[in-house]
């Protein structure tokens, strides 16, 4: 499955060639990342009624205060649209890398689809109830982002191979979980298993920042599954 050379665990040459698109396509993973964050705990606190145990992401965007956690959503789809952009110009890897980094493009869509259609089967009259089959189809492909690009991160520093392979069994795992969760604890499992795809976003736009500067990123040692 994937294209994984002799040239594994060294760094390629080029990366920092575009180090302007680099940094921006960074800078607005970085924001994407903490705005969606913000939002979850924002709305939270405008909505009593919401908890973060109990209570879904889905149950804050269709509440009163929908535009909270709607501008989380949309600031987390600009930060994947930048970070799968900046995929695809550094380009480390062959047909995998494309077809991963489009991929997380197709993400970015369907968490903006999710955002502006609001219909989450909530009991409101009328609307053709597209939220599971869009989180589903969500989970699936960024599973499928996170593991066909993890070639080219082989190729880069093998721990980052594992960081996407570790994340994307977590986001799996996780989602299984969710969907067999008692609804008193349901909202916290879909956090944590939101969390996941958090912390890889953040990783890959820290990633091309340094980029954009010439420097490697290092992960906590419990990546390393090499003596690089």
């Amino acid at each position: 499955m994937f294209d994984i050379d002799a040239s594994a665990g060294k760094e390629t040459d080029g990366e920092a060639s575009h180090p302007k698109l680099f940094f921006f396509c960074g800078v607005v993973g970085v924001l994407g990342c903490v705005v969606v964050v913000l939002a979850n705990v924002v709305g939270v606190i405008v909505q009593p009624k919401d908890g973060l145990v109990a209570d879904t992401i889905s149950d804050l965007a269709a509440g009163d205060y929908a535009i909270i956690m709607d501008v989380g959503l949309y600031a987390f789809a600009a930060g994947i649209l930048a970070a799968a952009a900046g995929l695809r110009r550094l380009h480390w890897g062959n047909w995998s890398w494309t077809v991963g980094s489009w991929l997380l493009t197709l993400v970015a869509i369907m968490i903006v689809v999710i955002g502006a259609y609001g219909e989450y089967g909530d009991n409101d009259v009328g609307g053709l109830v597209i939220h599971l089959p869009l989180v589903l189809a969500m989970a699936l492909t960024f599973t499928a982002s996170a593991l066909l690009t993890a070639a080219g991160f082989y190729r880069h520093r093998r721990r980052w191979f594992w960081f996407n392979i570790v994340c994307a069994v977590l986001w799996v795992a996780g989602a299984a979980a969710f969907w067999f969760s008692p609804t008193a604890i349901d909202g916290l499992v879909e956090r944590l298993v939101g969390g996941v795809m958090v912390v890889w976003l953040f990783a890959l736009s820290k990633l091309l920042i340094d980029r954009s500067k010439g420097r490697t990123t290092p992960l906590p040692r419990v990546w390393e599954s090499d003596k690089a």
